[in-house]
This record gives C-alpha cells, structure tokens and sequence, in this order.
C-alpha cells in the first residue's frame, strides 16, 4: 500500500477535495477560500473573516494560506483574531485596555502570538491582569505585567514527558520551535527563560495543591516537614495502618511493626555552583523529601573537615572514581533514605553532599527521615553500614533535638544490601547478613540502587540548575516515583 499512502499524503498537502470550491462554505460569498486549519478535522477551507469566526474557541490553532501552488503558514492574529479576556470570546469589553499585540502563548503545537485584550469593567472588577490570564486557562510567566504564557496542556505534556522519559526542557522548548517552524527560518520570539520560570511554578502548585495547602488554614506558608511527600501506604506505621494494641506486643513479635529501611548515597547526582541558595532558594525545600536546608546546612558546617566513611568494600574504589574531580561542584552528589521493602522515597530523607559520603551528612538525613518515628524497633540497610554503625549513638548526641531517636541502641539493627555484602572482608559478611535478620523475608535491601536507576536520567539537567530550581524538580521527580508505586500497589497485593 505504499504508492496509496504516498498519494494520500501528497493529496492533504494541497488542496484536496476542496480543489474546485470558489465560495467561502461557510458565509457563502464569493470571496477567496484560502485558509485551512492544520488541527481542525476534514481540512476544509474557508474564508479569512470565517476562520476567525471559528476559532474564537480555538485561538491557537495552526493555520495554512493557499498561495496557488502550496500552503504557508499564517497565525490567526494575521487573520485579524482578537481575545478578549474577562468576557466570553466574541463579546468585546466596552472598557478593555490597550492591545497586547505581541502576547506569546506556548502550547503543544507550537509558539503563537496573539492579541491580547484586558478587560476593566465590572465584570473583572479587581481582577488584575495575571489572574485574568489565569482563568482563560493560560500560566503567565510573571505576574507583573505578563507578555507571555502557557497553557495547561503544553505544561502538563512537558510534566509528564521529563517525569517518564527525563527530557529537558530545552529539547522540549526547541521542539515547540520546530513545530512552529521546521526549517528554522523564522524569527521567533525566545521564551525558553520563561517556559522554565512557569514549569518551576508549574511543578510547585502542583505538589501543593495535591497535598493540600489549597484546604489548609495556614496556607503553604504552614508546611510541616515532609508533609508534601507521598509516603508509603504499606510500611507500618501508628495511626495509619497498625492495629489498637500493637505496641503491647510481645518483644519476641515487635518485628511485625518494624520498618526497615534503606541508605545509600549517589555520586551522579552532582551539581555545578553556578548559584547558591540565597538567590536561588528552592519553593519547598524542606515540604517534601529534600531536608530543610538551614538546620541541615547549619549541622554540616560544623565538620568541614570532616572525611569521607571509610570502608572495607571494594566498591569504595567506584567511590573514589566518583568523587575524584570535584572542583567547581556546588554538591559532589545527593544521600538518601528509603524504605526497603516498597522502595518509596523517604520524607526529608534526602540532603546533598559537599564532600562524598561523610558521616555529617548521611548522620543529618537518616536523623531527618526518621522524626517522629514512634515505632519500637527499626532495621537500617546500608551498603557501608559496618562503618557507619560504628560510634553511631555518641555521633546522635549532636543531632538537633526534634531530630533524635527516641530509640534504645538494642532496637536498632543494621545490615549490608545483598549485592554489596560479598564485596566486604569476612568478618562483615555474617553480622551484617539480611540472611540472618529475624522478620526479613526476601528484602535484599538495594532498594536505593533500583531508586537511583530511575532519577539518574535526570541528573545531566539538574546539574546545571541552581540548588533550589534542583531540589524543586528532584522533589517531583521522587514524588512521581512514590505516586506511580502506590498505584501499582493494588495490583500487587
């Protein structure tokens, strides 16, 4: 069928069945039918005046003009459409502001320029230019005097995109170019300063909203640390999904209420020091899985000497290679706690790291994922856990006091994931063994390298980025990982 689909294709490039038509279908005058709408089924051709008619609705509609012997592109702004903000399209506002004629609005199927109107009568009383964007269903890139935005669809398209495939939002934005305009000809207008302001916003009031600020009395301003955050459904917890009575248990029992969960700390993560947190502080550092930068920053200053943990695994030879060049880095990579058994990303269970994997800084994250942990016993997987466990309660002595664990030491046990058990001297080997660990079943406690496989392929982006433009999109990054796991989670059970 390839001949057929060739011809096919050649035949939507002109005019088609519309190749003997001289009126307008539409009105009906005997004016030139020259314009087609490339989203618009049928790709039947109308009239100028009509095309506009029809897309007062649709204003970002790609549309062609008939030259005679092909199709170019012309926007409907050329064709005279006019948007009206505050009034329902078609309907002008006996008071509107001067015309924005040079607006830019992304969307999925390109970059358009539109003319813009503001309404100020009574039915936007109050209602400032930003909000009036806003409720047509477009994101302005400022709220001070916008002259560009986006729409929902084009945002949510790129969320998902650099969710799922990790694209950037540099490819993304040059693919909306050449969407506009394949050949590369044109001059459009470069916004991509601006798209990645609006997806910043974008990522922020989403994780809001889903969490609930919206609802809350003490707005977002009110956050508690790690209330952002997806947290697992199935790991026990008091007051979620324990039974009345559970902490009467037997000692011999507690392991059916204990969490365990995993460490461990990624080297590609980096980040370049192009700024610092001061002019560029992160929307909700702190709200969901990265720990509030302050206390933590305030800890880690206090051992700036400080060294990497030593270890007896072989693996510190990858380590090393890791961290070798470390000149003009902002973070040598990012440490973090997750559960064990379902692999969610812990609440402020994430901070970076300044210096490879010292005890200051993994000390402070596994202090920060465990606040308010009420359970009686709690099992820690760790790849390098027979040094770090060393000496581990005289170094919570310097924890902040609303991080301590309210833990005797003989509650907590530690051990090496699986994989990284045979890489240790002998004498690890069995102490350390998940083998051995009385309620463990099948967990191998690699749950944090299964985790970093998924958000390395983000790592060429954020290393760029400013500390809080990173931490905004690692945040959604883990909060997307979390969401996606407890939706599959009925199917597993």
């Amino acid at each position: 069928y390839r001949d057929a689909y060739l011809d096919e294709s050649l035949h939507a490039e002109g005019r088609g069945a519309y190749n003997d038509v001289q009126t307008c279908p539409d009105c009906g005058r005997d004016v030139p039918s020259d314009i087609r709408c490339r989203e618009c089924a049928g790709g039947e051709l109308t009239c100028s005046e009509c095309a506009c008619r029809r897309h007062l609705w649709m204003p970002l509609h790609n549309m062609e003009r008939w030259t005679g012997s092909f199709f170019v592109r012309v926007e409907l702004v050329d064709l005279g459409l006019e948007i009206q903000l505050g009034h329902p399209p078609g309907i002008s506002c006996p008071y509107r502001t001067s015309p924005r004629r040079d607006f830019t609005v992304l969307h999925t199927n390109g970059i358009h320029r539109v003319k813009l109107f503001f309404c100020d009568c009574g039915a936007s009383a109050g209602v400032s230019c930003w909000k009036q964007v806003r409720r047509f269903g477009w994101w302005p890139a400022t709220p001070l005097e916008p002259q560009s935005a986006a729409t929902h669809d084009v945002l949510k398209h790129f969320h998902l995109l650099s969710l799922q495939g990790k694209t950037t939002g540099y490819d993304y934005y040059r693919a909306l170019e050449l969407l506009t305009d394949n050949t590369g000809l044109s001059a459009l207008p470069d916004r991509l300063s601006s798209f990645m302001n609006i997806m910043r916003q974008y990522r922020h009031i989403q994780m809001m909203k889903r969490s609930g600020r919206g609802h809350a009395v003490e707005g977002i301003g009110g956050t508690k640390p790690g209330e952002c955050a997806v947290v697992c459904p199935a790991c026990p917890q008091p007051g979620l999904n324990l039974p009345d009575g559970w902490q009467d248990t037997p000692p011999d029992k507690q392991w059916l209420f204990r969490r365990i969960i995993a460490m461990d700390a990624n080297l590609r993560l980096k980040n370049r020091l192009r700024s610092s947190s001061a002019l560029d502080p992160g929307l909700h550092t702190g709200f969901a899985y990265f720990v509030e930068e302050q206390g933590y920053n305030e800890h880690v200053s206090k051992y700036a000497t400080q060294e990497e943990i030593s270890t007896c695994s072989s693996f510190a030879a990858v380590a090393n290679a890791n961290t070798k060049n470390t000149k003009g880095l902002r973070a040598t990579g990012v440490g973090a706690v997750s559960c064990a058994k379902h692999e969610f990303w812990m609440p402020v269970g994430m901070g970076d790291l300044q210096k490879g994997e010292r005890y200051c800084n993994m000390d402070f994250i596994f202090w920060s994922s465990m606040r308010g942990y009420e359970n009686k016993t709690l099992l820690v997987s760790y790849n390098i856990a027979c040094q770090w466990s060393r000496n581990i309660w005289e170094r919570a002595e310097e924890a902040p006091s609303a991080l301590r664990l309210q833990l005797p030491p003989s509650a907590v046990e530690f051990a090496i994931p699986k994989f990284h058990l045979p890489a240790h001297h002998a004498p690890c080997q069995v102490p350390y063994s998940l083998n051995y660990k009385v309620g463990v079943g099948i967990t191998d406690g690699e749950a944090p390298e299964r985790n970093w496989a998924a958000l390395n392929g983000a790592a060429s982006s954020t290393k760029e980025m400013g500390p809080g433009a990173r931490h905004d999109t690692l945040d959604d990054h883990c909060g997307h990982a979390n969401w996606r796991r407890v939706a599959k989670m009925g199917k597993y059970l």
